[in-house]
């Protein structure tokens, strides 16, 4: 089941997650196009796939949970 946030939620999210990244690159996810950042440790911060069909986005997913982030194999920091 999905959730909707309000634009507080989202706004607070984006401030928390973006002070923690130093790096963020293009990966690839599963075979598909996606986004990852990492903290200045190498900690993966979040993970983002998407879904394409037609040459538009159909769906994104997105990972930020630690303990799934630290269950899928995630490409190193570069």
């Amino acid at each position: 089941m999905l959730g909707t946030l309000g634009a507080t939620e989202v706004a607070a999210g984006a401030r928390m997650i973006s002070g923690e990244v130093a790096r963020h690159r293009p990966v690839l996810v599963n075979g598909i196009p996606g986004h990852m950042s990492w903290r200045p440790d190498g900690t993966p911060v979040f993970v983002i796939a998407f879904t394409v069909a037609e040459g538009r986005i159909t769906g994104i997913h997105i990972v930020v949970d630690p303990a799934k982030l630290a269950s899928i194999h995630l490409p190193a920091p570069s």
